[in-house]
């Protein structure tokens, strides 16, 4: 956050995180268990409500955007385990109260009705593209209206439904969207020098020390 990268990209299908299942045996823990993304998800949201948690803000100073959201903040009925259902509340937690210290968060999924709606409900701006879901659209409804709910299935590709405080206008309203390659030639690829680049990982002068025997976070275990 304080220096000069602007994006930092996590795949927490590959973050290695572990939990104790149970208690202590003779001080070493008795069982570990690998986090699921969903429990993952939590981990991150925290420890960024962490980072700006302070003087009340009404500036943006971090924005979670959340790709696949319902596989990463799922409704109650479309977790694994109650740890999940658990580790869901821990993450909308986090996001509703960060939003007073600037703390913002992006939703993108294809199955709104798979997502938890703790979160889902505060959502300040809806876009609502081309969607075929009944549930979804019986959701959506209740932002755009049937009217604008019903022109979902048939809307053109790069066409949107708007309504939120995003938006000018007090209706909802169908906006067309960028074409992704003329955003790519007209803007992106001449303001790429301009564009902090994240720095790589930072090597280890000491050769790691590799075991053969395979852990529970074996590529059998990756859900995804």
């Amino acid at each position: 956050m304080e220096g000069d990268e602007r994006l930092l990209i996590l795949n927490p299908s590959r973050i290695e995180v572990s939990r104790m299942v149970g208690n202590p045996f003779k001080g070493q823990a008795n069982f570990m268990l690998r986090l699921t993304t969903v429990e993952v998800t939590q981990v991150v949201s925290e420890a960024i409500l962490e980072l700006v948690h302070g003087k009340v803000s009404k500036e943006a100073k971090v924005c979670l955007v959340l790709e696949e959201a319902h596989s990463l903040i799922p409704e109650w009925n479309s977790t694994v385990h109650d740890a999940e259902k658990g580790a869901v509340n821990g993450t909308a937690r986090a996001i509703l109260q960060g939003r007073k210290y600037g703390f913002g968060c992006l939703l993108i999924t294809q199955r709104t009705a798979n997502v938890t709606k703790s979160i889902l409900n505060q959502c300040n701006t809806i876009f609502g593209l081309r969607i075929y879901d009944a549930t979804g659209m019986g959701f959506l409804e209740n932002y755009i209206g049937a009217s604008h709910a019903k022109l979902l299935a048939s809307l053109p590709e790069r066409q949107a439904v708007v309504f939120g405080r995003a938006s000018s206008c007090n209706a909802p309203i169908i906006i067309g969207l960028n074409d992704a390659e003329q955003v790519k030639t007209g803007f992106w690829e001449p303001a790429l020098d301009g564009i902090p680049k994240t720095s790589g990982p930072v090597e280890d002068s000491q050769e790691p020390e590799v075991s053969t025997e395979p852990g529970p976070g074996s590529d059998d275990d990756i859900p995804f």
